[in-house]
C-alpha cells in the first residue's frame, strides 16, 4: 500500500513526544502542569479541526490536516 501522506509518521512521532513532555512534565511539576501540556495541543487540534470545517473540508480530510497541522511539526524536530 502506498502512503498518501508522508508526514504521517512525522505526526505521529510529534503525539508521542507531546504525550512524553507531558509525563516529564507531571513528574517534576504537578498532574495539573502535565495536563496543561495536553490540553494546549488538544486545544490546538480543536480549534484548527473547527476552522477547516468551517472552511468546507468534511471527514477525515479535515481530521488528518488538523493532526498534520498540531503535530507535524516533528519533521523539523
Amino acid at each position: 500500500m502506498v502512503d498518501r501522506w508522508p508526514e504521517g509518521p512525522a505526526a505521529h512521532f510529534g503525539l508521542g513526544l507531546v504525550v512524553v513532555t507531558s509525563v516529564i512534565v507531571e513528574s517534576l511539576a504537578g498532574p495539573v502542569a502535565g495536563v496543561l501540556v495536553a490540553g494546549v495541543f488538544a486545544a490546538l487540534f480543536l480549534v484548527v479541526l473547527v476552522v477547516l470545517l468551517l472552511r468546507g473540508l468534511r471527514g477525515l480530510d479535515a481530521g488528518r490536516r488538523a493532526y498534520l497541522f498540531t503535530f507535524g511539526w516533528a519533521n523539523w524536530a
